[in-house]
């Protein structure tokens, strides 16, 4: 994008945030135009050596099922053990169901916020998995069995502050930190095994990769309009790459 005239170079980062919309849990378009420093952890690596111990499943945020399925298919030839798979967001509610069809995985609708009661009885789920998807620990802690595993990993709620400063944006979720999580878990009875927090960067090439991240993900910066701003994207524009922070953490505990 090389526009000069900010008046321009405007109404094309609106027209790439009209056309922009996320299906399922896909960031395929932003491929080369986005790179991200990872944890030091593996959590793919740690939820895949818990569901090989586990007999029931349940994942909580299943977003269009990716993630799952990727699972899924790295465990050997009948050994998966039975998975339930939840999704909050009802645009990916069917694309998650026909992704995990194959695997015999439901997917219930379920949304921690709205309505923070697990669909499952007491006791019933060996290993609760939630990659950056809200949950209520007490609840957690009510349907995982004795000896149950519960497994997360978090976008930290100051994650991304340089967008929500440029563009004047409220911090959605100021209490998803290590500690509060550390503490609500152990609260609900459960012992925190591992606990763990990161800093890193993420970079975009060039500020319509970043209007097209804020269009796939419009919970970052609530109500964000290219129109709105003008001044702040022709200076992210002249700068070239643009850098940002990304703060995660994960919890690992277990019931008594």
């Amino acid at each position: 994008m090389t526009e000069d005239d900010p008046a321009a170079l405007v109404a094309a980062l609106a027209d790439v945030h009209r056309r922009t919309t996320m299906v399922g849990w896909d960031f395929a378009v932003l491929d080369g135009a986005m790179t991200s420093e990872n944890p030091p952890w593996d959590f793919e690596a740690d939820c895949l050596a818990a569901m090989r111990r586990a007999r029931t499943v349940v994942d909580l945020g299943t977003g269009g099922g990716e993630r799952l399925a990727a699972l899924l298919d790295r465990l050997p030839a009948g050994t998966a053990p039975s998975v339930v798979a939840t999704e909050g967001w009802v645009p990916n509610e069917p694309v998650a169901r026909e992704r995990l069809a194959p695997y015999g995985v439901p997917v219930v609708p379920y949304d921690a916020e709205a309505a923070p009661r697990l669909p499952f009885a007491d006791a019933s789920v060996d290993l609760v998995m939630a990659r950056h998807e809200a949950y209520d620990a007490a609840e957690v802690a009510r349907v995982l069995t004795p000896g149950g595993a519960f497994l997360t990993q978090q976008v930290d709620g100051r994650d991304l502050v340089e967008l929500r400063d440029w563009f004047g944006a409220e911090l959605l979720y100021p209490e998803v930190r290590l500690d509060r999580a550390r503490a609500d878990l152990e609260r609900a009875g459960l012992t925190v095994v591992v606990a763990d927090e990161w800093q890193g960067r993420a970079r975009f090439a060039d500020v319509e990769a970043l209007v097209t991240y804020l269009a796939l993900t419009p919970w970052t910066v609530p109500g964000f309009e290219p129109a709105a701003h003008p001044g702040r994207l022709a200076e992210l524009h002249r700068g070239g790459a643009v850098d940002v922070t990304q703060v995660r953490f994960r919890c690992s505990a277990r019931t008594p």
